[in-house]
């Protein structure tokens, strides 16, 4: 191989001089060798992102690659399809090279009028600084991408880890668990035979304790607490009934408890009046 960094160049150029119609023709010509020289090879033109395997390869830029307002190259490298899209504007000359089969993307800005003097004659009048446009198209247009790893696209799945539960997986054959705030118990019950008494039980008013119905509240039932009323308050209040550290005025003497034997009686029982009093105030 040559050692001439600007071997082929001078046959490239030949090849499209009679089709340069702008400076920015000449920018397009000096990638398309510099990828040829990497080892693309042209298959057309236009932005088709599939090969169909019968594409024709060349090192010669195809016809009518410079008569649209933009320029769409295709290549093929390493069996890969890389496509070239080159568009003006603002006097720049935004060169992208995108590899179809992870659309992975280099680019490159030229200022067209700094970069291309002539558009006839020897390289040195038609790109006086070719060789750092050389070191830019191998460096940030072409080394950018052909030595990124292709990626492809995979789907996410969930992946269970060892001594997990699964809480994906929808085979499993757990059954459903619920909570409601209460301790499972009768709840969880089939209802009976005959959905007609369904409730039957919250119409009688004489419903047999435990039955789940009645109409008759009984603060003194066996399922409360009353022989432990918590925070040790006398008259029987339930567990909670007064948040801790609240200042609560008890229903009786304090210190006096229940004696030994003997239900305690309904939260302030002063049914009749003191020793004594009489201002008609109970009838």
């Amino acid at each position: 191989m040559s050692s001439d960094p600007l071997f082929g160049w001078d046959l490239t150029f030949k090849t499209i001089e009679r089709d340069v119609k702008q400076k920015s023709d000449i920018v397009i010509a000096f990638i398309h060798w510099n990828l040829t020289k990497r080892g693309f090879r042209n298959i057309g033109i236009g932005d088709e992102h599939t090969l169909t395997g019968n594409e024709v390869k060349s090192e010669l830029l195809p016809t009518g690659w410079n008569e649209s307002d933009k320029y769409t190259l295709r290549y093929v490298f390493e069996e890969k399809l890389y496509i070239v899209h080159g568009l003006k504007s603002d006097g720049n000359l935004i060169v992208n090279l995108m590899r179809s089969e992870d659309l992975a993307v280099s680019n490159l800005a030229i200022k067209i009028e700094e970069t291309v003097q002539e558009t006839m004659g020897s390289i040195d009048k038609l790109l006086p600084g070719y060789k750092e446009l050389m070191h830019n198209i191998k460096r940030d247009l072409i080394d950018t991408i052909i030595d990124r790893p292709t990626t492809t696209a995979q789907t996410q799945t969930a992946q269970t880890i060892p001594g997990t539960p699964n809480i994906r997986n929808p085979s499993n054959n757990e059954p459903p668990r619920f909570y409601s705030g209460v301790p499972p118990g009768n709840l969880w019950d089939l209802p009976p035979n005959d959905v007609r008494n369904v409730g039957r039980s919250d119409l009688d008013p004489f419903a047999a304790p435990g039955a789940g119905g009645g109409m008759i509240f009984n603060p003194f039932s066996p399922g409360r607490d009353i022989e432990n009323p918590g925070l040790g308050i006398p008259g029987g209040l339930p567990r909670g009934a007064v948040p801790p550290g609240a200042r609560f005025d008890p229903f009786g003497p304090p210190g006096v408890g229940v004696p030994p034997g003997r239900r305690p009686p309904p939260p302030d029982s002063d049914h009749f009046p003191p020793p004594g009093f009489n201002d008609h105030m109970f009838m």
